[in-house]
């Protein structure tokens, strides 16, 4: 065989073993961008939790998805020293249909 050949036909494995092994790896990241869908939300308490000597807050957030029940949750966003939303302020949410766990919450502009 060719050395030119047999470097080139390597070179193809190598790229297509990483571009599939990547797309196995962030599959669901891939399904997010590809396919989430956006609801309303709101904020509806805040829990606070101290670590490391530091308070934090961390924001509930309330959402129905379309066809499914009412969602209640703790957002992993976090702020130190107080809330930066009131209660009731108004969020989206991002979620995957198959996923409801896999969500992303899109606030508003301070």
């Amino acid at each position: 065989m060719d050395q030119a050949l047999f470097e080139k036909l390597l070179y193809t494995f190598i790229i297509m073993a990483v571009s599939i092994t990547g797309m196995i790896l962030y599959r669901k990241e891939i399904n997010f961008l590809l396919r989430a869908k956006k609801c309303p939300g709101k904020i509806v308490n805040w829990m606070s939790a101290v670590i490391g000597g530091k308070r934090f807050y961390y924001p509930m957030i309330e959402y129905t998805p379309d066809g499914f029940e009412r969602q209640l949750f703790r957002a992993e966003d976090r702020c130190a020293g107080e809330p930066m939303y009131e209660p009731g302020t108004d969020v989206t949410v991002k979620y995957l249909e198959s996923d409801l766990e896999y969500r992303k919450v899109i606030y508003p502009k301070k």
